[in-house]
């Protein structure tokens, strides 16, 4: 027996009380308090332990148990006749090759048929079946025990309650909400002024194991089966045929599921997977790899808790757990006051993140964020970290309420807050940090486009006082000498700019409107409202009726048209800039040259790496020519432009049968 220090015991020891905690939460009480991937390093930690000093494991070990049963619960509990396992999970592709090699050497096979599916996240479920009619629906619980949710079960429509043949028989599933059904749920809670669900995981665990059925049918979840006990008594030699049979029997199986024969395809279908994934209406944070043939799985065994013959591959993370240590404030382009938390750096999704958006001061109140909270970050649409919520059960009672701040920490003015509004702003139009943002909006790419001009050096020349509007930047010609003594800005780099500030005179007027920063008005808008007006003039003179009839002009888009044109200050830039010679007016000779009628009616959308061209070039060469530029594959699309590596955009478009064309041929048609 090997010697164990007090050190390694008390980091079991607290290991074990963490897991059990968490699994408390997760099982009996339906929350997350930490990420999946922060609890499966825990778990991995210590069965690394366990595996160096055996002679510490004991059945009472979150290593041994599947899950945790509520035995505070009202529902009756239910002994499984075979036991619900879990599955191992691994994070990584060599973990794959690892499980596939060692499958291999067992079965002294040079190759196995796998079936890959996706891993749905929600709340598995046993469904047992008399003479073909619905008996008993049991939770997991901890593997061994669960709890009967019959009376819940049969509110869930998915779930048949009688099958196709009379028949014994016990299928296990995992139950779900739908991301659109989860969306609706949580806007009429929030309507309520209750607590929203954190996920649709909890939420459908939570609504499972509800007391009132009524809830439970109201909230429409959804359940597919992904595995037949005892599946040898129906005469069947393959999981992929047990698929096929139970769903023929009448239930709801995953369709996105392939069979394949090695390593190299199971790689492929995940990479497919990662992407194909975010067009689905319900949460899949994997894929589970099941060996398909049946007559091995003795042979491969089962440790206490997972079977060998088959492994869980979990998707990089999005969702992890830190320390909110700060937050400071960020201020927009039309004055609105951002918090932003500033985090102890952790790891999402490959990318280190320090700071998170925590959208505005209602949601910080309404979500009770505290300043040394233990908090959940995630990157919202995979880009932009934001804060989820904070972990109450973590408090120490030294974390501090957010005070909403009075002050601009820009210019120190008086910050002000419609009532009507949840936006906290600054109306200061000479406000250093606001003036910065409308700068970089206006000299943007898809606005003026004017190279040279960056966030640093507009900071530069608002500092130096070169800079004290938008119009400002057309002035810089008449300060060449002052600018030209400025460190580190040679007389080149000086000319560059210049000639690029002049070029963006030329900006046609869809570009020109776009650039003056009109709350809610986009590339898409702007190009609406330019080819309406035709002319600023006409459009600062129409009423609010008036742009309601322009398609695509809602309510809110109105109001804040009107709202930007009554603003003394944004009238005078206006005036400023016409004189400066910027375009106003809808040129109609360009929109009667034959040429650009070519593309006129038709939409496109640009997937993949091209060769000669940024997909944000090709997509404004597609509007010049009179097309319009769509973000997502649907039956309404007329052409896919693909150049290398287009992902799943491009399978959807050929399953949808719409005409995909490269690079070259899209130019043939203009």
């Amino acid at each position: 027996m090997k010697d164990i220090s007090e050190k390694i015991l008390s980091e079991i020891k607290e290991l074990r009380e963490l897991i059990d905690k968490y699994n408390y939460f997760y099982y009996a009480k339906d929350e997350s308090i930490i990420s999946d991937y922060e609890y499966d390093m825990l778990t991995k930690k210590l069965e690394k332990y366990e595996k160096e000093y055996p002679e510490l494991i004991n059945e009472f070990s979150p290593t041994q148990l599947v899950g945790k049963l509520d035995k505070n619960s009202k529902f009756k509990k239910v002994e499984h006749k075979v036991p619900m396992l879990s599955l191992a999970n691994t994070y990584g592709i060599n973990d794959i090759k690892n499980f596939n090699d060692r499958v291999l050497k067992i079965i002294e096979r040079d190759n196995i048929e796998y079936v890959l599916e996706l891993k749905l996240d929600g709340l598995s479920i046993s469904l047992n079946y008399e003479n073909g009619k619905l008996k008993r629906g049991v939770t997991r619980g901890d593997g061994k025990i669960g709890e009967d949710v019959t009376e819940n079960i049969l509110q869930i429509n998915s779930i048949p309650k009688y099958l196709k043949e009379n028949i014994n028989i016990e299928v296990r599933g995992e139950v779900i909400l739908p991301l659109d059904k989860f969306k609706k749920i949580n806007k009429e809670r929030i309507e309520k002024g209750q607590e929203v669900f954190a996920n649709p995981r909890n939420a459908a665990a939570g609504t499972l194991r509800q007391l009132d059925s009524k809830i439970v049918k109201e909230r429409e979840l959804d359940c597919y089966v992904y595995y037949l006990v005892n599946s040898e008594n129906y005469n069947l030699e393959k999981h992929s045929q047990s698929l096929e049979y139970m769903k023929k029997l009448g239930f709801k199986v995953n369709d996105n599921y392939k069979i394949v024969n090695n390593i190299f395809e199971i790689t492929d279908f995940i990479k497919e997977w990662e992407e194909k994934r975010k067009e689905l209406n319900y949460e899949t944070d994997g894929l589970v790899i099941k060996v398909n043939e049946y007559m091995f799985y003795e042979e491969l065994g089962y440790t206490t808790k997972s079977p060998r013959w088959a492994i869980a591959y979990k998707f990089p993370t999005t969702q992890v757990t830190t320390k909110l240590i700060s937050i400071t404030y960020q201020i927009g382009r039309t004055g609105v006051i951002t918090p932003v938390a500033n985090l102890e750096p952790v790891r999402i999704s490959g990318s280190m993140v320090r700071r998170a958006t925590l959208h505005n001061f209602e949601e910080i109140a309404r979500k009770d964020i505290r300043i040394g909270d233990i908090v959940f970050v995630e990157k919202a649409a995979e880009i932009i970290p934001q804060v989820v919520k904070p972990v109450i059960e973590l408090r120490t009672g030294e974390e501090k309420e957010v005070e909403m701040p009075t002050i601009c920490p820009s210019c120190r003015e008086k910050l002000y807050k419609d009532e009507n509004e949840v936006a906290l702003k600054c109306v200061n139009n000479s406000c250093p940090e606001k003036l910065k943002r409308k700068i970089e909006y206006f000299v943007s790419r898809d606005a003026m486009n004017i190279e040279g001009l960056g966030p640093k050096l507009i900071e530069r020349f608002i500092n130096e006082g070169y800079i004290k509007n938008i119009c400002d930047i057309y002035k810089l010609e008449d300060k060449f000498n002052e600018i030209s003594e400025m460190e580190n800005f040679g007389i080149k780099s000086i000319e560059n700019l210049l000639e690029s500030i002049n070029k963006s005179k030329t900006r046609e007027y869809n570009k020109v409107l776009y650039s003056l920063g009109i709350p809610y008005v986009g590339k898409f808008l702007a190009d609406t409202l330019s080819n309406y007006s035709k002319n600023i003039v006409f459009l600062m003179q129409m009423s609010k009726e008036e742009l309601l009839e322009i398609d695509g002009v809602g309510e809110k888009v109105a109001s804040s048209v009107i709202k930007f044109f009554q603003d003394e200050n944004n009238r005078e830039i206006i005036e400023k800039l016409k004189q400066i010679g910027l375009n106003f007016e809808f040129l109609e000779k360009d929109n009667q040259d034959e040429d650009l009628k070519k593309l006129i009616g038709k939409t496109f959308l640009v997937t993949g790496t091209l060769k000669n061209y940024k997909r944000s070039e090709l997509k404004d060469i597609i509007e010049k020519n009179g097309g319009k530029n769509v973000s997502s594959v649907s039956k309404k699309l007329n052409y896919l432009i693909v150049g290398e590596n287009p992902g799943s955009k491009f399978k959807k478009a050929e399953v949808l049968g719409i005409p995909i064309i490269n690079e070259d041929e899209f130019f043939k048609m203009i």
